[in-house]
């Protein structure tokens, strides 16, 4: 079997993006409890499905008024030309993430952005706000974020001769271990260097950029 090229896989809440969904959602919509509930949540337990579903649940407003608010979504400004930058140099884009299709889809086809593959969970517009639905039957399904990445990353390693991957929080560890290169921003730094893993500290993704340039990754 002949191994292709390379794949670029990024989260998307914190990294690709400016910011996290939920946050956005807390701060628009939730403001009398939500920051509360965060913060009394992560004294426990992890930033999981039952907390994103206890968040997006609450929205209270209709689909179209939410697709507003995703398509407000801020990317890294330097985001879609790093996409473009990889795919001319023949990589392949992997958006992976423990949030929803529902809103990268939607804020992909607002910002034109194609060619790049979504492995998520699937998300449902209920009662005002959005449901994330993990599929127990995946090969990916975790029961704390819904969703394994480290086995992803793993895959994709049977596919691609070399594997990068960006991520900012705690459930990019496992994935950030398997890449072959990992890109660490926020708490994953921090993660990472506990567990003595190396990897490239980056805030912007001009910076990653830059990283494969300089190594003959991108034309």
């Amino acid at each position: 079997m002949i191994l292709k090229k390379f794949a670029f896989v990024s989260d998307f809440d914190g990294t690709l993006t400016d910011r996290d969904f939920y946050h956005i959602v807390i701060d628009t919509y939730l403001q009398e409890w939500g920051m509360q509930f965060y913060e009394d949540w992560k004294k426990t337990k992890k930033i999981n499905v039952e907390f994103l579903n206890k968040i997006l649940g609450a929205i209270g407003r209709t689909e179209e008024e939410i697709l507003t608010e995703i398509h407000r979504i801020p990317l890294d400004e330097y985001a879609v030309d790093f996409i473009h930058r990889v795919q001319k140099a023949g990589g392949e884009f992997y958006i992976l993430s423990a949030g929803t299709s529902y809103y990268i889809d939607r804020l992909l086809a607002h910002r034109q952005i194609e060619g790049v593959k979504v492995i998520s969970m699937d998300g449902v517009y209920k009662d005002g706000g959005i449901e994330i639905t993990p599929d127990e039957r995946s090969p990916y399904f975790s029961e704390i974020f819904g969703i394994n990445k480290a086995k992803v990353v793993e895959d994709l390693k049977k596919e691609f001769e070399t594997v990068f991957f960006a991520g900012d929080s705690e459930p990019d560890l496992g994935a950030a271990k398997e890449a072959d290169v990992a890109f660490a921003k926020k708490d994953l730094k921090e993660l990472l260097s506990k567990e003595q893993q190396e990897f490239v500290p980056f805030e912007k993704f001009k910076e990653v950029e830059k990283y494969l340039e300089d190594r003959g990754w991108l034309a």
